[in-house]
């Protein structure tokens, strides 16, 4: 009887092992295949939960940039203090200095140039200096020019990846639009 138990376990250990192997041997194959599907950069976004997200905000920073609180309105009467504390908000991050340069027709006061919706100059020299901050949007309001416009946009630095240093963007009597400011972290 004893060798008969006996007999039943060995069976049933052997099975048991047997079964671990094949599912060993099941997940090795299933590991290699997938890791050969992760090569491709195609199957790799469906395989992994990181390249699905990745470049995707998971949780959103609190923004602490000065050019995100609103602007006091003008109109409303405001003691001296709060006009400068409120004028000098977006000096908290740092800015670079570019040149935007009107060189057909060489100088017209009615092409302006516009930060974010803001005048911050015009062509009336021929020439503008902007401070831009991270972020800006810069267009150039050339709807009251009739002739054909050329502007040059001269940023002299290494540190600004757009707008590109150099680039010549040109209109007639249209808003053109130079596009969001991007510094290099």
């Amino acid at each position: 009887m004893e060798n008969r138990n006996h007999r039943f376990r060995q069976k049933k250990f052997l099975c048991i092992d047997r079964l671990l192997i094949r599912l060993a041997t099941v997940a090795i194959i299933a590991l290699l295949a997938s890791q050969t599907l992760m090569i491709s950069g195609e199957t790799r976004k469906y395989l992994s939960l990181v390249d699905k997200l990745e470049g995707e905000q998971i949780t959103s920073p609190a923004t602490m940039y000065a050019a995100d609180v609103p602007w006091p309105d003008p109109n409303k009467s405001m003691n001296t203090v709060n006009k400068v504390v409120a004028r000098s908000m977006r000096t908290l991050r740092p800015g670079k200095d570019i040149v935007i340069r009107m060189i057909n027709p060489p100088a017209n006061a009615d092409a302006i140039v516009t930060v974010n919706g803001e005048t911050v100059g015009n062509f009336g020299k021929g020439k503008v200096e902007v401070k831009i901050y991270d972020g800006d949007y810069l267009e150039i309001d050339a709807t009251n020019v009739k002739v054909p416009t050329q502007f040059i946009i001269d940023t002299r630095r290494d540190d600004i990846i757009f707008p590109v240093d150099g680039i010549m963007l040109e209109g007639r009597g249209t808003v053109i639009s130079v596009g969001k400011v991007i510094f290099k972290r």
